[in-house]
């Protein structure tokens, strides 16, 4: 599956360019909103999505304290159903990370938990470790994204993928440059889904594809 983010600071135009995105679901990059007010909106999206609110301390844009981050999320997921996911850190304090564990399997939303490190890649068996925790965490989809240094780092992201002891999906990216190929690649060797810009200049990692050049190159090699 093609997931395409969505990074626009008002929640009209989040809605709409989620309705226009050609993916098979998008992500609501909720960090990036200046007003959490009319969620609500959320609603309107009428393809699968994955509400996802990333911290500063992860990479993300959002400022505030963890419980307004997690009441952030959990006010979104009144507006979501079973075809939706919703995506949180491994590194989420044990007691928010229940509420919105709990919030969504109620309404059978699955779950995704996350590690992303943008300064390096670890070894292949601290990334399986990373990948076990969050399985153990309650996690429907165990996902990792690093920043590599060198192609090697690329090739023990993707190795994971087909050398792990889980019992459930994985999404495993490789960042930047290096990584894009993943983008890609990761997706043939049986990465859950891969994260695609609506087009050019919408990316929101570096090293992201746009959906036209995914769908390309999966046509290409298939």
């Amino acid at each position: 599956m093609i997931c395409s983010p969505i990074i626009e600071t008002e929640i009209d135009a989040m809605t709409t360019l989620a309705n226009q995105a050609d993916s098979d679901l998008v992500e609501l990059r909720l960090d990036y909103l200046k007003d959490y007010s009319i969620l609500e909106k959320i609603g309107e999206v009428n393809k699968p999505k994955i509400i996802t609110c990333m911290p500063e301390w992860e990479g993300g844009l959002f400022k505030g304290s963890e419980n307004e981050r997690v009441r952030v999320i959990l006010d979104s997921l009144e507006f979501c159903d079973s075809s939706d996911y919703v995506s949180i850190e491994l590194k989420t304090g044990k007691e928010n990370l229940n509420k919105i564990l709990t919030a969504a399997k109620k309404k059978k939303i699955r779950v995704i938990i996350s590690s992303h490190n943008f300064r390096e890649t670890p070894k292949k068996k601290e990334i399986l470790k990373i990948l076990s925790e969050e399985e153990k965490a309650g996690a429907d989809i165990a996902k990792v994204s690093f920043m590599p240094e060198n192609h090697g780092d690329v090739l023990t992201v993707l190795s994971v993928l087909t050398d792990n002891k889980l019992k459930i999906p994985i999404i495993a990216i490789s960042m930047g440059e290096l990584g894009k190929i993943t983008r890609v690649a990761g997706l043939l060797m049986g990465s859950y889904l891969t994260f695609a810009s609506l087009e050019k200049g919408r990316e929101s990692a570096k090293g992201q594809m746009s959906v036209k050049e995914v769908r390309e190159a999966l046509k290409f090699f298939k």
